[in-house]
């Protein structure tokens, strides 16, 4: 993998956080200016309010798809890296499932970014003996 496309991977891999986070702040910010206007017309159905939380809302849409895609793709990697044992390959898929985002990082930082390999998925570097 070039260096790159590691590095757009890194990106990716913190963009779930990074967007979890705003959609906290764009969240709490529509709330906090909106609770006033809510007060006001408490017998009218509030659809100010709605389309004001609807920008939070798809921040929290893009870090769910996102967080999806990188699972995937890191689940696909760790089971095909030829250069990890089967128990090395189920523990970082189980960290993964389970651990989620702090998973991912973590599976980013160990076994992705440090590597100096061409290609892992070929039995060409692998010395026969």
């Amino acid at each position: 993998m070039k260096k790159s496309s590691k590095i757009w991977l890194g990106i990716l891999t913190f963009l779930p956080i990074l967007f979890i986070a705003f959609f906290f702040i764009s969240f709490f910010t529509v709330l906090i200016t909106q609770i006033p206007e809510l007060e006001k017309n408490s017998n009218e159905f509030p659809i100010e309010f709605l389309k004001s939380i609807f920008g939070a809302i798809l921040f929290l849409i893009l870090a769910i798809i996102i967080k999806i895609g990188l699972m995937i793709y890191y689940i696909i990697h760790a089971s095909d890296n030829i250069l990890n044992d089967n128990t090395k390959k189920i523990m970082w898929i189980l960290i993964l499932v389970f651990i989620g985002s702090i998973g991912s990082i973590l599976y980013y930082f160990m076994e992705i970014y440090p590597s100096d390999n061409k290609n892992l998925y070929t039995d060409s570097n692998v010395e026969k003996s």
